[in-house]
């Protein structure tokens, strides 16, 4: 049947430019009541300076926006939550001193008699909260300050956040979805799916993500942006992933080959009968020169905090860490980067970068190599050292003097990678979900060069973002659950288990 009601959202000729680079470049697009769209495309491809527009972070140059018929022009987010715009967006934007429903007040309209007084209806308050957490079906006290959440539940309070919104006379609201399944396990992921087919019934969503596979399953349409410009918009029904792929970077998906099990050589890093309280107990573990390890386990299962210990981030309470078949004594951050030892971090903004510094000196941070002379930094040799990584790592935009807060979350990933891979002497590299956020090229492109450091020498552990991410990279899967050892699989010498198999073995 024939929708006559006006699209949800209509965008006639947005454009978007940033100094020479044309962010969003002439797109043109309608949503519709009760749609599911994909939104698709590679690391700085646009997609990010879109969705501001819709959030009204950003304004456009020139175009007209337009939600449920009416012309729109956003002075800021408030106006953009006012009209039905709610967004959750890659980078959590929630209040970390406050409760939940504190943090979820704050997308609420409604207002009691005692509110309007001047003064605060906590039960008001607390059962909106309670009724929007439930939508998504997490078990969570609205009470709860979100500092004290796991990273996974602060994602579900932002999306609880965004579906709870409500323009009013009758308009239907828009959804924003940017990755929210990046950093959710499979039943979590599962939860989300199902509200999203119940947002169906009262509101249009766009759903970022750069894992085809979801969005085939869950979107009624898809759309891919490269290069700031619409590639495709096209039903689900009439594409492939293929043609997905083909429509980002324009060529064919090359998958990673496995290399043979690395000759036996002395472990690099040696871990062993690690334990940290409440995180993790007796963990063993080596890792030699050009082998990559896996470390996979649900949410709790101790591979960050594990991963974290061996950096130096976090003390252990018992165990021995090994570099090079020597003990360490007073293990530290300090310690770990003089011994060859690199961490890229999940949270790469608040711990793997600095944001208002351009991407020149963020690679030249912690080794600058080339780039200095004795204890002074040479300019034009920190430039041509970046211009480098940044064409072997195909960052864009190719700006090398730009603050990395202007690159995509995937190009800030490229980065944060360059810095590490420009040690002299990398032994090993601490891997903490390097693909997160990465569309399929980039995390290809990151791909090679991981393997790239195996074959000059260096070791790898790596916390995937997937159990297929961990079987198509790894030599060695170590399996955690509830903090201990739950398995190991030799995946070049023994075969490659199935990812059944797996998760019967995390869970």
């Amino acid at each position: 049947m024939t929708d006559m009601h006006p699209p949800v959202l209509r965008l006639s000729h947005i454009c978007r430019s940033f100094g020479p680079v044309k962010a969003v470049n002439d797109v043109s697009l309608e949503i519709r009541r009760g749609e599911v769209v994909g939104l698709i495309g590679e690391n700085g491809a646009g997609k990010s300076t879109l969705l501001k527009i819709l959030a009204g972070i950003e304004r456009p140059d020139s175009g007209e926006m337009q939600l449920n018929g009416c012309p729109v022009q956003f002075r800021g987010p408030r106006d953009a939550l006012r009209a039905g715009v709610g967004v959750v967006h890659q980078e959590q934007s929630l209040f970390t001193n406050l409760t939940i429903a504190e943090n979820i007040d704050q997308h609420s309209s409604a207002r009691s008699g005692l509110e309007r007084a001047g003064l605060q209806d906590w039960g008001r308050i607390n059962r909106e909260a309670a009724r929007a957490l439930a939508k998504i079906g997490v078990r969570l006290s609205p009470t709860t300050r979100v500092g004290d959440l796991s990273f996974i539940d602060r994602q579900m309070v932002e999306i609880a956040r965004a579906v709870c919104i409500d323009p009013g006379q009758g308009a239907t609201p828009l959804v924003i979805l940017d990755e929210p399944t990046a950093v959710l396990e499979a039943a979590e992921t599962q939860i989300l799916e199902r509200e999203i087919r119940k947002l169906r019934d009262f509101a249009s969503v766009i759903f970022v993500s750069h894992r085809l596979d979801e969005i085939m399953r869950i979107c009624d349409r898809v759309i891919v942006m490269r290069s700031g410009r619409l590639a495709t918009n096209k039903p689900i029904s009439d594409v492939t992933k293929d043609d997905l792929f083909r429509a980002m970077v324009d060529g064919d998906h090359q998958p990673v080959v496995r290399r043979s099990s690395p000759a036996t050589r002395t472990p690099v890093l040696e871990a062993r009968g690690l334990s940290r309280g409440g995180a993790f107990s007796e963990i063993s573990f080596s890792v030699r020169p050009g082998q990559i390890l896996a470390l996979v386990g649900s949410n709790g299962s101790g591979c960050e905090a594990l991963m974290r210990c061996v950096y130096g981030a976090e003390a252990v309470d018992g165990g021995q860490i090994l570099v090079d078949g020597r003990a360490v004594r007073r293990w530290s951050i300090r310690k770990a980067i003089a011994a060859g030892l690199a961490y890229v971090p999940a949270e790469r903004k608040t711990e793997g970068m600095i944001a208002g510094l351009a991407a020149t000196r963020n690679i030249a941070l912690t080794h600058p190599g080339e780039g200095a002379a004795g204890p002074f930094l040479r300019p034009g040799r920190m430039a041509r050292v970046a211009q480098g990584w940044f064409d072997r790592l195909e960052v864009r935009p190719n700006d090398i003097h730009a603050p990395l807060i202007q690159f995509s979350g995937g190009n800030q990933q490229k980065v944060v990678l360059a810095k590490w891979l420009n040690a002299p002497a990398l032994k090993v590299l601490l891997l903490d979900h390097p693909l997160r956020g990465l569309d399929v090229g980039a995390g290809a492109i990151v791909n090679r060069q991981i393997r790239a450091a195996c074959a000059a020498g260096a070791a790898v552990v790596l916390i995937p973002d997937t159990i297929e991410e961990a079987l198509e990279l790894a030599d060695d899967i170590l399996v955690l659950r509830d903090g201990r050892h739950s398995a190991c699989h030799d995946l070049a010498g023994g075969g490659a288990p199935s990812i059944q198999e797996i998760v019967a073995e995390m869970v």
